[in-house]
């Protein structure tokens, strides 16, 4: 049987409701978690996981309102730290003492807060083009913050569209909204096909919708400064290897935050960094080039005793 062959469904309750997933390899094998951004499901990770080493077992999953996944409760504006309770019921779910964890972009942002709340969890990091989980806002530019987190959902027109059934959601042909995905995102059309495959439903008339929660549309930007968020971020000591795209990188994307190129600013000694050609989602749209640091990142954490 091929690693493919081992992808699973599953299925995990959470308070909210449920967390859905896939996985794939031995549930003996050391785990490894999966968190994807916002608007992104577990399935855009699957290209990356089978040029991933198969000594591990991996699991991806659905963030509430993403894919299969179900949605927090409606009302109520939710930031990142609302996420990190996802995470914990995972851990339970499958009794893991400790794990290793891969973030995209918004589930980067996660696994950061994650490890600061739960200390001694994390074994390994991985940080995949991780824009959001270096976003900062300076002290004198709270009310802009505010408004944009919190101020904008609790207007008339912005509170019906982020409480509204997926039933009002506009309807669209499959080869509309695969375009769609292709030009906002810069998808390939296999990216597209991965992604597409849990975020869609017949809508009839041959047409579908998007299942998204509409509240994932926001920034989940937290109210640090620079200097907050280096102190923060490089007191771990879990060995942590960022991957950041060119692309993002080139348009001044972490410009504000220097410190992530700089791997002495971690005092620990356990910080990395790579820069790959590609845009935000380069592990999905090129999985080998983002596979090849992975790979060896998540070797390196193995027992001795284990039999690569």
């Amino acid at each position: 049987m091929s690693f493919r062959d081992t992808e699973k469904e599953v299925t995990i309750k959470a308070p909210w409701g449920n967390i859905a997933g896939l996985t794939w390899g031995e549930s003996t094998n050391p785990p490894v978690l999966l968190c994807p951004g916002r608007m992104e499901p577990c399935s855009a990770f699957r290209p990356l996981v089978l040029q991933l080493p198969q000594n591990f077992f991996y699991v991806a999953i659905d963030l509430p309102g993403n894919g299969f996944s179900d949605h927090f409760p409606k009302g109520l504006r939710f930031t990142m730290y609302d996420f990190i309770p996802t995470i914990v019921k995972v851990r339970e779910h499958f009794g893991w003492e400790k794990f290793a964890y891969i973030g995209h972009s918004l589930g980067a942002l996660i696994g950061k807060f994650y490890n600061m709340a739960y200390p001694g969890r994390l074994t390994r990091i991985v940080d995949l083009d991780p824009i959001p989980a270096y976003y900062t806002v300076e002290l004198d530019d709270m009310a802009s913050w505010y408004k944009k987190m919190y101020g904008d959902h609790y207007t008339d027109e912005v509170y019906k569209k982020h409480t509204s059934d997926k039933e009002t959601a506009p309807k669209y042909t499959y080869q509309q909204v695969k375009e769609m995905f292709k030009k906002v995102q810069g998808l390939t059309d296999e990216a597209v096909e991965c992604n597409l495959e849990r975020l869609l439903e017949p809508a009839g008339d041959g047409l579908f919708r998007l299942t998204y929660d509409q509240r994932m549309k926001s920034d989940f930007v937290l109210p640090f400064t620079p200097e907050n968020m280096k102190t923060m971020y490089t007191l771990t000591d879990v060995p942590t290897l960022s991957i950041f795209a060119q692309d993002i990188v080139d348009v001044g994307g972490y410009s504000h935050v220097p410190f992530v190129f700089d791997e002495s600013a971690w005092r620990n000694g356990n910080y990395r960094h790579r820069i790959v050609p590609g845009n935000h989602d380069v592990h999905v749209n090129s999985p080998r080039i983002v596979a090849e640091h992975v790979d060896k990142f998540l070797l390196e954490g193995l027992p001795r005793k284990a039999k690569l």
